[in-house]
């Protein structure tokens, strides 16, 4: 593109994302003048009148424009959205879907959970296996929801259920399933007493658990089920294992679509399940408490240019990385440079937390690291470094790695150091990209 094309493209995109402070420039400008001309200019002159009008005419013009771009051009572009859509794809406008995704991923990529649970204004219902990312990553957002007035309710499977203990056979010794749906209702009980015990809010919603004892036979999030706005995000097929990848749907409230079909479905699995009480001070008869540390804002790295460290960043993904429940890609910055990419990189990563003073022996029931990096790193836990490194982005399931032998009571410090392997025939920065993702799951009694 010649350089008069690209200035010319420039200004019609300034002029674009500027409109409506044109528009209202322009009606101050002709109202300023309008009553300027009166008070300022003779009353007698010949030209205080078409300077009036004209002063006028901008003023009525900056209103039609602005009118304008905030109703009549946005109705007017949907208006042929919808109808380029019917167009395209007249069945899925039929029925309402507005998205089709084939995995969690490329959901994740086009929308987050805090995006939609955002939109919901009174009721919020959502259903899956253990929700453990509902409980990590959504659970502050969730608590603002109910405090200000939103119905929260979440279905999961019972940790006690036979098909439980069925599926977590398929772990390979390791009761990761059943781990994360305890862990999980851990977390929930923990907002449930945060919202109890939280002053004012008169008009706050109510948090509601159920459980229930089969496969799911989808799981679903569900805004404003019922109104005219509902949205429904609907996994299509049921839970096949955590190695199985489910393809997902977004669908609208339309009239004669399938919004009431995944509707209906959630409504079912609600009306077969049972409540879970969240208020209870043991869970599970077993007396203890969870704790949960995952990648993410909470992760420090340490800045080799000012010797500080300084909170991680949510990093941009290969394709080809899967994920872990709860957790996020982090590297250094969102994306590393073609530099970078070219020489290979190495950085260091920290998390701290705490655990209770008293807590010895026997205290730690249970502590397993879930992660993945790419390309290797390196851990160490309180100055102790396991000799070991650990890779595996795009492995089916993440290494999952017993800690509990490194942890003290008090404050404990776990460093993770990633390397980025040199690619020297890189021709852009995601041919060789980098990032951490990681998951400790702890269980204790105090």
């Amino acid at each position: 593109m010649s350089q008069s094309n690209t200035e010319g493209l420039s200004v019609k995109v300034w002029v674009r994302d500027r409109i409506l402070f044109l528009a209202v420039i322009i009606f101050f400008v002709g109202g300023a003048v309008y009553i300027g001309a009166g008070k300022y200019m003779d009353p007698h002159s010949e030209w205080l009148h078409p300077i009036k009008e004209f002063a006028l005419l901008m003023s009525l013009i900056g209103v039609v424009s602005l009118g304008y771009e905030l109703f009549l051009r946005e109705l007017t572009f949907g208006e042929y959205k919808s109808a380029l859509q019917e167009i395209v794809n007249p069945d899925a406008v039929r029925l309402g879907i507005e998205g089709i995704y084939k995995n969690r991923s490329e959901l994740g990529q086009s929308m987050s959970f805090e995006s939609l649970f955002k939109q919901a204004d009174k009721e919020l219902f959502i259903g899956g296996s253990s929700l453990l990312s509902i409980a990590t990553s959504s659970a502050e957002l969730l608590k603002k929801k109910i405090l200000n007035g939103t119905n929260v309710r979440l279905l999961l499977m019972n940790p006690s259920a036979y098909v439980v203990e069925i599926i977590t056979r398929q772990g390979t010794g390791k009761a990761t399933f059943l781990n994360e749906i305890r862990t999980s209702l851990m977390l929930l009980q923990k907002v449930a007493h945060e919202i109890e015990n939280e002053p004012g809010y008169p008009d706050r919603g109510k948090l509601t658990v159920h459980t229930y004892d089969l496969i799911p036979s989808h799981s679903f999030i569900c805004l404003d089920e019922g109104s005219a706005k509902g949205v429904i995000v609907a996994d299509i097929g049921p839970y096949l294992g955590r190695t199985t990848p489910r393809p997902s749907m977004l669908v609208v409230n339309k009239k004669d679509g399938i919004y009431e079909y995944w509707r209906e479905m959630g409504d079912i699995m609600w009306q077969e399940s049972k409540p879970f009480n969240m208020l209870t001070e043991d869970l599970f008869g077993t007396k203890t408490k969870a704790l949960m540390a995952t990648s993410g804002p909470e992760t420090d790295y340490f800045n080799q240019e000012t010797e500080v460290w300084q909170e991680a960043s949510i990093c941009k993904m290969n394709a080809d990385w899967r994920s872990i429940k709860g957790a996020q890609w982090i590297w250094a910055r969102e994306e590393l440079s073609l530099e970078e990419a070219k020489t290979g990189t190495k950085n260091r990563f920290r998390v701290k937390f705490d655990l209770p003073i008293n807590c010895q022996g026997d205290c730690i029931v249970r502590a397993d690291l879930f992660l993945r990096a790419d390309d290797e790193c390196r851990i160490t836990i309180n100055d102790v470094g396991l000799n070991q490194e650990y890779g595996g982005a795009s492995y089916p399931e993440p290494f999952i790695i017993d800690v509990e032998k490194y942890l003290k009571s008090g404050e404990n410090t776990m460093q993770f150091e990633l390397m980025s392997f040199a690619k020297p025939d890189a021709k852009s920065p995601e041919e060789n990209l980098t990032g951490l993702i990681y998951r400790l799951h702890l269980e204790y009694r105090e």
